[in-house]
């Protein structure tokens, strides 16, 4: 690209308009298919390929994708804690009981 007379080599570049082209993986159409051949597709275009398909794209119309639309934001994850049931009156049996906690059955005769 050759500098504009006046211009800084970015604002050059920029006046261009943009030097990379959308992420695929950030955006909610790109898909995996099932296919070894073609692994990639794109859900809005309705094709599949063996490259990402932003770059498939380029190479057929020579523009980058502009059907890109952002994954919406993944939502945090809440920690649910668990609700604490009580089911009867809790007792202090097993350490008062006059057998003891647990009696030892010896089955062995």
């Amino acid at each position: 690209m050759k500098a504009v007379q006046g211009q800084t080599p970015k604002a050059a570049d920029h006046a261009a308009g943009p030097t990379k082209g959308p992420n695929c993986w950030d955006c909610r159409h790109m898909a995996i298919t099932w296919d070894v051949r073609t692994p990639y597709s794109c859900k809005l275009m309705g094709f599949r390929s063996r490259v990402i398909p932003s770059i498939e794209v380029l190479r057929n119309d020579g523009r980058f994708c502009s059907g890109f639309t952002a994954k919406p934001a993944p939502v945090a994850a809440t920690t649910k804690t668990k609700p604490t049931l009580s089911v009867g009156k809790t007792t202090n049996r097993r350490n008062t009981d006059p057998g003891g906690p647990f009696p030892q059955i010896n089955l062995i005769i």
